[in-house]
């Protein structure tokens, strides 16, 4: 596509329509190149307010020092505020132990992230950094996407648009913008010829240490001795891969909504569901990546269906677990559960679920509803206020009927709950004494008897 005002513009309006000029500030990421400045010169004749943000990662000498100069200067030119800070990225990466390129990735997101902030504390706009990705860069993340090993979506390519909602296991909460992916190098050097656009090179780019410019400088060209315009068709192919994301998605999406439950609030599927997909990789990773799950865990996750109860495969912050015949999605750190419950309350909205507090004092109409999400217990034998709270291995209760106290550990676990449900039990305590594991059994301390004069019903609706 080629690059003018006019063509930015109606792109700009036709990919970005809820981001409006007027009410935003972008940050824009420059390191010097004719895509960055290219990208931070359209906005300026946009009329966008801008600042621009460069990150030296000290890696090339005097060249680094150079590219921060350069932009320095252009900013002042361009009569946008200049962000920089300089990074030790070798020390980083030995620290960290991972490759220079990641590092320097982890730590510019991490300061666009801190920039996003400061700038939000000060400017009632809506922040979004931009970076100046083309189409070039497009085609060359997805064939190191295919060569790597991926699924449908690493052959999608870079989003033009990624917010943090919509990315929400990222580590970075930044919005994010890429205005320049339908536009070639080529175009966007012509550009900046035509405009009198001064820019830096980066003698890096023509070094073969990084597989990206390995694919740049000699096997994109060798293709197109055969196919001349494969950057093109490559371009297409990601259009239409696109399009079929989109439509198996949904799918998916339909599948799991169908077919899992929320018992006591916990992601569920049956494993008689869960086996009619017979290992089926697309839809286990459309259920299991929003739980932290990464796709060289599928051949594990697959094997869990036959698993021995309580087996699990767990990510950073979930864990798949196999129970009975099911498959249970449970946090790997539960909340705990400490709130107080006033004599006045009617509703409490909690972490689990929310209780109804019904006072009771016409005893002679009583009619006692054995569902286990509702409790009747003496009032005049209740100390307020009440306690709603996770349980520890140290309670003890006296089960209704019992004279003999139990462990609430061996209560539980004579009631071969799930890890899942055991995590989420809470209990209803009046000064130190359990009078009702929630859902469960009530305290024989605290029963109704013929002489009780007034009786508490509290009801418990988990949240699903």
């Amino acid at each position: 596509m080629l690059l003018d005002l006019e063509q930015f513009k109606s792109h700009w309006a036709n990919t970005f329509p809820s981001i409006a000029k007027q009410n935003t500030h972008f940050l824009i990421a420059v390191s010097g190149g004719v895509d960055s400045i290219v990208l931070a010169f359209l906005m300026q004749q946009m009329g966008a307010k801008c600042s621009i943000a460069h990150a030296n990662f000290q890696l090339r000498g005097e060249e680094s020092s150079r590219d921060e100069n350069f932009v320095q200067a252009f900013a002042a030119k361009m009569g946008m505020p200049f962000l920089t800070k300089r990074f030790d990225t070798l020390a980083f990466a030995e620290q960290y132990k991972m490759g220079i390129q990641q590092a320097a990735r982890e730590i510019r997101y991490a300061w666009f992230e801190s920039l996003v902030k400061d700038l939000a504390a000060s400017d009632p706009s809506k922040i979004v950094l931009l970076t100046a990705h083309h189409a070039d860069d497009q085609v060359e993340t997805v064939l190191m996407q295919f060569f790597r090993g991926t699924g449908l979506h690493g052959l999608t390519g870079i989003p033009a648009i990624r917010t943090h909602q919509q990315n929400p296991l990222a580590t970075d909460h930044i919005d994010l913008i890429r205005p320049l992916l339908p536009f070639s190098k080529a175009s966007i050097k012509n550009f900046a010829t035509l405009n009198g656009l001064a820019y830096v090179e980066d003698s890096s780019n023509e070094k073969n240490d990084y597989t990206r410019n390995l694919i740049r400088n000699q096997l994109i060209p060798q293709m197109e001795t055969i196919y001349p315009n494969v950057s093109q068709q490559v371009l297409d192919t990601i259009t239409r891969l696109k399009e079929v994301e989109t439509i198996v998605h949904e799918t998916v999406a339909s599948f799991w909504k169908k077919h899992m439950s929320f018992p006591k609030g916990i992601p569920t599927i049956e494993l008689s569901k869960w086996n009619q997909l017979q290992g089926n990789a697309t839809y286990i990773w459309g259920l299991v990546q929003a739980y932290g799950f990464k796709s060289t865990q599928l051949k594990e996750i697959h094997k869990i269906a036959g698993a021995n109860k309580g087996a699990y495969i767990a990510s950073n912050t979930h864990r798949l677990i196999k129970w009975d015949n099911q498959i249970q999605i449970v946090p790997n750190q539960e909340d705990k559960v400490y709130e107080t419950i006033s004599k006045d309350l009617v509703l409490l909205e909690t972490l689990f679920g929310k209780y109804l507090l019904e006072w009771i004092d016409n005893l002679e109409g009583l009619k006692v509803d054995t569902s286990s999400n509702m409790a009747y217990l003496d009032a005049d034998l209740l100390s307020w206020p009440l306690l709603n709270r996770s349980w520890v291995a140290t309670d003890y209760f006296y089960p209704l009927g019992m004279r003999k106290k139990k462990k609430l550990n061996h209560f539980l676990g004579s009631l071969k709950l799930s890890p899942a449900i055991k995590a989420r039990t809470t209990v209803i305590c009046s000064d130190n004494k359990i009078a009702w594991i929630v859902g469960q059994r009530i305290d024989d301390r605290f029963k109704i008897t013929p002489h009780t004069k007034q009786v508490l019903k509290i009801t418990f609706l988990s949240k699903a």
